[in-house]
């Protein structure tokens, strides 16, 4: 349905709603004469968008944006999409018994679309009871990052405060990003490392002789960021580029496939089997120390435990000498190979960028401790260009920051006015029950049952009902069928979203959501925080869509808590000059003379122009390698911990006190290997942002044969009687999925990538059954890294691969439910 028809529709039914949507007057009164050109910012950059006749027909790039993704020139498509929800609804049983009915319908009854009071009042009725009754481990509330974007109405912000008040809710430790990164690094370097601010690319290029990008390929995760990128990295991977053709700086990648980086740096491929760079490391490690290329004299002065990870590798524990014919076999990298890289690392100033897919695998915290360890024994940690990185390859980061005030946003924090002034209030007398990050589905399949993390036992909670505010567990989520089974225990599924993704679908009440171009927002740029940018309701919101603020502020009316969760300021807009406000009075004791907030909202942004010299050739840990006594890492030790006794004392069987391979639960060296000989990895597409934009019609420009692509080997391809654009069929014991084939040689033998975020399109919707679009999830182990963590192995999963000889049915994932009008 075209824009035009969505607005002629919701002149004609408006009326049967109590809460109309506020929107902006006059938007059916216009003509193709009206035609302006404003300026608005999402996860994908700032751009601008031509409205002609109140619908957006083109984006452009901003001027200020260093390196433009193409992604922004599907922003109209995402904005005036079929797909989008357009007014409240509620599916049909549900509806009829006022409550929890017949879960096994999800995804197959038809949906009734309602009023806002009836769908709002639907919604707060049944999480106060499961509230009342049940208590916060009831609710299940984590809804996921990155859905929308903004300081006042961020879908994950406002919702979680919205539940914060009803009295709490269950949350999640750590992200799918990082999970198992963020628990094992702060005992290992003392601090979250994952997220710490980076070295700067300015020092990387000027000093480091070698780039090992190790498991990531930067040039498409830097696409998009938590906040707005401008993409001022790419200026600095064009250098990188530029020096390693004029042989300053060599470059390494190590991955299973040769990614974009790669071919962009025209890098030397070090490729191994997938779940198996502990292996290589500790290899190496072995090397380096028999071949006395280590450094010893940083090992003895800023790390501890060197002797008892040394009597590992030297096989002194297990009679099993891990050297680098070991690791050959295990990797399928060549003795020679692993012996010349680890000499060129040793010889030369090297920085290694640790990516997050490492972590995202079976017992995941080992890599980027044995990562740590590597880069400890190179001896190039804190000096400039050298070292190790978590975070260089994601969020625009790296590049030279502006001196500019970071403007504020709604918190998640009650007043403490507020807390005096209810002293009897929900949110005083409970509080959020935290599970590890992706253990949600496990806590529906058995609540109560009681799992390690990090030193503590953790009791899952019993969770009666899902909020999800623009995210869709059902695409991010590891093993989709499983996930669908425990789907069915969950009483209320409760979804705010501006599209019909698997997860609406398979909601009970669904709220219509407002995008950007369609709200009031403030925003800043991201890494640098070189912009304030003013977000304007540009366009009539879609159908009835209300932004995020708007819903959760009517549900905490309800419960008779609005002031607390508006603060008194009411509107987007009353929160957008406060914020604005607050930025000002930062920027003056910056002595940075701001705009009034009159001129910021006509301009649309404030420039920050002066670079922070001081922190231009910043290199992390260099304080430390100057003084590690006065400068202290946040590890027991103040050191580098290569062996931890913390960890020890845990006496887990799936971590040591040192890095060490452990087996993961399927890779190409086991016996699942026999019966599902291909690898598959899950990278981040190029295309979108996980599966934000799938629903547009860039997927046209990569999909083939209509599915997301499978890139294999041509070898494997050969084997199996495979060719070019073939519809194939990937499966496994957990499910199956269809997908288009490309064969390359970028891909290595065993071995088979497919992006995740491709939206889910079950041939039976809300049962196990073939995927016919390519959702790689549903191929996916849902299991914990380890008893450390508990994070996901997204990234461990092995599966057969067929020519499809099945009817190819129609893909459903972009095609709304059946919608009555009424009972």
């Amino acid at each position: 349905m075209k824009r035009r028809d969505f607005i002629k529709l919701s002149s004609v039914v408006g009326a049967s709603t109590t809460i109309q949507a506020s929107g902006l007057d006059g938007w059916i009164d216009l003509t193709n004469f009206d035609r302006k050109k404003v300026l608005s910012a999402n996860r994908f950059g700032m751009f601008y968008a031509t409205i002609q006749s109140g619908e957006v027909i083109e984006t452009k790039p901003f001027e200020g944006d260093y390196f433009p993704s193409p992604m922004i020139r599907a922003i109209a498509d995402r904005l005036q999409n079929t797909t989008r929800v357009e007014y409240p609804m509620v599916r049909k049983s549900y509806l009829k018994a006022k409550g929890p009915s017949n879960p096994h319908l999800r995804g197959k009854e038809e949906f009734v679309r309602v009023s806002w009071d009836v769908a709002l009042d639907l919604a707060e009725k049944q999480m106060r009871t499961t509230f009342d009754k049940y208590g916060p481990e009831s609710i299940y509330g984590e809804c996921y990052w990155w859905g929308g974007s903004g300081r006042v109405s961020w879908g994950r912000t406002v919702s979680r405060r919205m539940m914060k008040i009803l009295g709490g809710f269950v949350t999640e430790s750590g992200d799918y990003s990082t999970g198992a990164g963020l628990v094992i690094m702060p005992h290992v370097l003392g601090g979250s490392a994952v997220y710490d601010t980076p070295t700067k690319w300015k020092a990387i290029i000027e000093n480091a002789k070698n780039v090992v990008i190790w498991g990531q390929d930067p040039i498409v995760t830097n696409q998009i960021n938590w906040a707005i990128p401008l993409h001022r990295c790419f200026k600095d991977f064009e250098k990188l580029q530029q020096a390693s053709i004029r042989g300053k700086i060599k470059t390494f990648s190590v991955d299973p496939r040769v990614n974009d980086t790669a071919r962009f740096l025209n890098s030397k491929h070090i490729a191994l089997r997938p779940g198996t760079d502990v292996a290589l490391m500790i290899g190496m490690a072995h090397y380096l120390y028999t071949k006395k290329l280590y450094d010893a004299e940083f090992i003895k002065k800023y790390t501890v435990g060197f002797n008892k990870f040394k009597k590992y590798f030297l096989g002194e524990i297990d009679n099993e000498v891990k050297d680098i014919k070991w690791a050959s076999k295990i990797t399928g990298v060549k003795e020679e190979e692993i012996a010349q890289f680890a000499t060129t690392l040793a010889k030369e100033r090297t920085v290694i960028l640790c990516g997050r897919a490492l972590q995202r695998q079976d017992h995941g915290e080992q890599p980027h401790w044995m990562c740590t360890v590597l880069s400890a024994m190179l001896g190039y940690i804190g000096l400039p260009g050298g070292g190790i990185e978590f975070s260089l390859g994601y969020n625009s980061s790296g590049a030279t920051d502006k001196i500019a005030p970071t403007i504020a946003g709604i918190s998640q924090s009650i007043p403490e006015k507020y807390n005096q002034k209810y002293p009897n209030a929900p949110w005083l007398k409970n509080h959020d029950v935290i599970i590890p990050s992706s253990r949600s589905i496990e806590a529906l399949e058995n609540p109560g049952k009681i799992i390690e993390q990090n030193g503590k036992k953790i009791k899952l909670p019993h969770i009666r009902l899902m909020y999800n505010a623009s995210g869709s567990p059902l695409t991010r989520h590891q093993n989709v069928n499983n996930m669908l089974e425990q789907w069915k225990k969950v009483d209320t599924v409760i979804t705010a979203e501006p599209y019909w993704t698997s997860t609406a679908k398979m909601s009970d009440i669904v709220f219509p959501v407002a995008t950007e171009l369609e709200r009031v927002d403030i925003d800043q740029t991201g890494s640098t925080k070189e912009y304030i940018i003013a977000r304007k309701a540009h366009i009539k919101p879609a159908g009835e869509s209300q932004s995020d603020f708007w819903i959760c502020r009517e549900l905490c009316k309800r419960w008779g808590y609005e002031e607390v969760f508006t603060e008194e300021k009411n509107t987007e807009f009353e929160w957008v000059k406060y914020i604005y406000k607050n930025a000002v009075e930062k920027a003056n004791s910056l002595n940075i003379k701001m705009p009034s907030f009159e001129e910021f909202w006509e301009k649309g942004y404030v420039k920050f122009e002066e670079d922070d010299k001081s922190t231009e050739n910043y290199t992390r840990y260099e304080e430390f390698r100057n003084n590690p006594y006065k400068h202290r890492l946040g590890t027991p030790s103040g050191k580098i911990e290569i062996f931890s006794p913390v960890i020890e004392k845990f006496k887990y069987d799936d971590c040591k006190g040192y890095p060490s391979w452990i087996e993961p639960i399927e890779w190409l060296g086991n016996k699942k290997a026999e019966k599902y000989p291909i690898h598959i990895v899950s990278p981040h597409s190029k295309y979108r942002l996980h599966s934000q934009l799938n629903n547009t019609y860039i997927r046209g420009l990569y999909e083939i044969s209509g599915r997301e692509p499978l890139l294999l080997n041509p070898k494997e391809a050969q084997k199996r009687g495979l060719k070019q654009g073939d519809i194939i069929r990937v499966f496994n014991d957990r499910g199956e999925i269809l997908a288009g084939l490309h064969i390359t040689n970028d891909v290595i033998e065993g071995v088979a990538v497919m992006c995740e975020g491709a939206w889910y399109s079950p041939e039976v919707p809300g049962e196990k059954s073939l995927c016919q679009h390519g959702n790689v999830n549903v191929l996916s182990i849902d299991k914990g890294t380890s008893k450390i963590a508990q994070s996901n192995i997204a990234h461990t999963a092995l599966v057969e691969i067929e020519k499809y000889k099945g009817v190819i049915k129609p893909i459903n994932a972009f095609t709304k439910p059946k919608i009555l009008q009424s009972l």
